[in-house]
């Protein structure tokens, strides 16, 4: 199992790059948001996935760990494969494909490249637990920016600890989801767990203007 590369950028062709490493060329195959951001000659780390197959082995690569961890989980929806979710992973914020799945928005899912209304349905089926998975209380989680445990002031409430968790758990850091989960506490409310983690994807979806 390929992890990660480090390397140099070697080219870019359509969908995919090639990088150097040592000397070697990998051809990794990569969303369109993450090749627009590679450099020829930049030196760069990039996440991969390795599926073998009968016919030979293809190199996937994402700019993060979790967009590569979110890679594995969508080529194992029916439907779906690594050429449909390198599609998704093209043409969607991840916060607002996740908020999708949340919602059931099947229309929504519908228009990404390849989405049919079988396949969202599919996604929002098999997805849907894993998004709202939570961590048992006391569970060490890792998180790609900080690496360290969970620690959330007793003063919170059981549900907004548990939204933060699972924000951290799908790589947000622990400081950036308290603080989008106190907005939406203090804006909206908590209701329950799905709503609550899904208002503050929309907020983490919103752009952000400088002044």
């Amino acid at each position: 199992m390929i992890a990660f590369l480090r390397g140099e950028v070697a080219f870019t062709g359509s969908g995919y790059t090639v990088l150097d490493v040592h000397g070697v060329g990998y051809h990794v195959q990569m969303p369109d948001g993450a090749l627009t951001s590679l450099v020829q000659g930049d030196s760069v780390q990039v996440f991969t996935h390795l599926q073998v197959r009968e016919d030979g082995m293809s190199l996937y690569g994402f700019l993060s760990a979790v967009e590569r961890d979110w890679f594995g989980l969508l080529i194992r929806v029916t439907g779906v494969g690594p050429k449909g979710a390198l599609q998704i992973l093209s043409h969607t914020q991840f916060e607002t494909f996740v908020s999708a799945v949340l919602a059931q928005d099947s229309e929504a899912l519908c228009r990404l490249p390849g989405i049919g209304k079988k396949t969202a349905q599919r996604l929002i089926l098999e997805l849907r637990d894993k998004v709202t998975q939570i961590h048992s209380v006391g569970t060490p989680l890792q998180t790609a920016s900080e690496g360290g445990r969970l620690s959330v002031g007793r003063e919170q409430s059981t549900l907004t600890w548990q939204i933060v968790e699972a924000l951290v758990s799908l790589g947000y850091n622990e400081s950036q989801a308290t603080d989008v989960v106190r907005r939406v506490e203090t804006d909206k409310g908590l209701d329950n767990l799905e709503a609550g983690l899904r208002a503050c994807l929309q907020q983490l979806a919103k752009p952000v203007y400088l002044t």
